[in-house]
Formats: structure tokens, C-alpha cells, sequence
């Protein structure tokens, strides 16, 4: 414990802790947005610029006092993913612009934060590199820009000025965008040499929450069903994030003895194509996702017939097509009681 006659600014303002406050400011700003009194959205805005200072705070304070950590690596990159996709969700859901563009953006940061996490699990700290930064420092003016234009739309402003703003917005978010994209291929191929290891290839075929060692299989279904929330609005979108899954499964079962077990514990990634199977065009409501959900876990276990045949196919084909057919078994159900939903 820290006494108060050794207290000093650097315990007061120690980085991570204002990274997760950043993060926190990042979660309230699109309850915020989406307020229809004006002065939430004024508070919004002000939150946001607070935020982005404290990107630039906690980054000084880190390195003047010598605080930089393995954990501050991972949270202030977090801090800022949250705080960039929240608004930016937000305001596409008002209609400023096409959900599209966040299709890249929520695509390189989720598989950038999942990769960081199995890297430091095994013992490499990663922290962002400069290309993120400049990446960053667009996504920030991508969304300063949108608040203007929401501002000035909203209180009435002059036309010329929702104008500029709008397209100041047209211009930053493409660029915003490609650098994303640009960083996060670059990052990776940076680091490709971690794709190696074995134990990586454990992490990814257990979609990190399989390494869970209670009921693993019920987290890796759940972790999918979040995944149908945010892909669910567009069936290729859907559609590509399924074949996407299926293959990096391949990828990383194949790298995994099987001789011991044929179907480990820790692997979940088939529950994920499982679940997304189940609710292919399937209504989300509270009532259908629950049913489905469990409808889902309740068949993977049982497997009635020929789930257990498919389980006996050798290697990754017969971990995974037991539960494509439980899902499939799932969404002919839903397909029955919620088609009308």
C-alpha cells in the first residue's frame, strides 16, 4: 500500500487508470447521441473531447514516470477502440453514414485485440505502433467532424456550416478507414511470426473464452450469439463471417494434436459456427435468442441422430459438423414458432 507521505502525482493520475476512464466516457457516448434532448448531446460532445485529451495525458504520464506496463499496452489501445466505435456506431445508426464503414473498423480492432490478448497470455506485451497512432489521430478528427455535423444540424446552425461539416465527415472517414485497414494488415504482418506458435492456435480455437475451464462450450455459444448481434443486419456480412470462421477454425485445429483427445474441451470454435447457423435469418427477439440458445447447447449435448455419426469423422471436419447440425437442428425449430416474429 501506498502511505501518504510517499503519495505523488504519478499514483494520482497513473495511466491506466485514466485509459479505463477514457474507455468508461467511451461506453456513455452513444446513450447520449442517441438522446433526444440536445443538452445530452452537448454533454456527449464535451465527454468526447475530454477523452481524446486523456489519451494524450495518460501517454505522458506514462512515460515521464516511467509507468508504462504490460497491462497498459493492452488497455490503452482498448480504451481507444471503444472510444472511436461507440459514437461512430451511434451516429450510424442516426443515419449519418453507411453502416458499411464500420464493417472494416469493427472487423481490424476486434481481430487486433483478440490477437494482443493470445500474444500476452503467452508472454508477449504488445502495444500500439505509430501507424496506429496516425490511425488514431483520423479516427478522432473522423469523429469530431460527425460531432459538428450533428451539432450544428441539431441546434439550427447555419447551412453553409452543417455543409462543411458534412463534408469534412465525407472526407476524414474514408481516410480514417483505409488507414485502419493499412495499420491493421501492417501490425500483423509485423508480428506474423506469433501465428506459430502451437499455443496460439490453442487460444484461437478456443475463441479465447474455450481456455474457461467451467462449461467452456456454454461460453464459446455465447460469445457467438454476441457475434450474431453485430452481424446480423446484412447476410452477406453474415454470410462471409461464417465461411470466415469455418476456415480459421480449420486453420488452428490442424496445428493441434489430436491424438489424446479427438475433440478437446478448450476447442469452442465450432460452437461459433454452430450458433450462427442456428440463427441464419432467424428474428432476434429476447424469446428467440434465449430458445435458441439453449435449444442450441441442449443439442450439441445430446446429439440426436447422425450428430454422433458426424462426431466420428477424423480431425477438424468431425468437431465442427456435429454442431453445424445442431445448429441446423436448432433453426428449423425458430424457423417454425418465430418465423412471423
Amino acid at each position: 500500500m501506498t502511505s501518504w507521505a510517499n503519495f505523488s502525482r504519478k499514483h494520482l493520475f497513473a495511466p491506466n487508470g485514466l485509459s479505463v476512464l477514457r474507455g468508461i466516457f467511451g461506453l456513455c457516448l452513444p446513450a447520449l447521441i442517441l438522446q433526444s434532448n440536445q443538452s445530452y448531446h452537448l454533454v456527449a460532445a464535451g465527454l468526447f473531447i475530454v477523452a481524446a485529451w486523456l489519451d494524450y495525458v495518460d501517454g505522458f504520464i506514462a512515460r515521464k514516470y516511467s509507468l508504462e506496463s504490460s497491462i497498459g499496452r493492452f488497455i490503452d489501445p482498448l480504451a481507444d477502440k471503444i472510444l472511436i466505435l461507440a459514437p461512430l456506431t451511434a451516429f450510424s445508426m442516426l443515419g449519418f453514414f453507411s453502416p458499411w464503414w464500420l464493417v472494416p473498423l469493427y472487423a481490424r480492432e476486434i481481430i487486433v485485440t483478440f490477437c494482443r490478448i493470445g500474444w500476452m497470455l503467452e508472454g508477449s506485451s504488445i502495444g500500439a505502433e505509430k501507424l496506429g497512432k496516425v490511425k488514431l489521430g483520423f479516427q478522432i478528427a473522423s469523429v469530431g467532424a460527425v460531432f459538428l455535423w450533428f451539432l450544428c444540424r441539431n441546434f439550427g446552425l447555419p447551412v453553409f456550416l452543417v455543409t462543411v461539416f458534412t463534408l469534412l465527415t465525407n472526407l476524414l472517414l474514408p481516410v480514417a478507414v483505409g488507414l485502419t485497414l493499412f495499420s491493421g494488415i501492417s501490425f500483423l504482418n509485423h508480428h506474423r511470426q506469433l501465428f506459430r506458435s502451437i499455443d496460439f492456435a490453442k487460444y484461437t480455437s478456443a475463441c479465447g473464452v474455450g481456455l474457461i475451464p467451467i462449461v467452456p462450450g456454454t461460453w464459446g455459444s455465447a460469445l457467438a450469439t454476441l457475434l450474431v448481434f453485430l452481424i446480423y443486419w446484412n447476410g452477406w456480412l453474415y454470410l462471409g463471417t461464417f465461411i470466415f470462421v469455418i476456415w480459421v477454425g480449420y486453420w488452428a485445429v490442424s496445428r493441434i494434436d489430436l491424438s489424446v483427445r479427438k475433440d478437446p474441451n478448450f476447442v469452442v470454435i465450432d460452437e461459433v459456427g454452430g450458433i450462427l447457423v442456428t440463427f441464419m435469418g432467424i428474428p432476434l427477439t429476447a424469446t428467440s435468442v434465449l430458445a435458441g440458445f439453449i435449444l442450441f447447447r441442449l443439442f450439441d449435448i445430446i446429439k440426436p441422430f447422425p450428430l454422433r455419426r458426424l462426431e466420428k469423422i477424423p480431425g477438424y471436419w468431425g468437431i465442427l459438423l456435429d454442431d453445424l447440425g445442431a445448429g441446423l437442428y436448432v433453426w428449423f425449430i425458430l424457423r417454425i414458432f418465430f418465423h412471423n416474429a
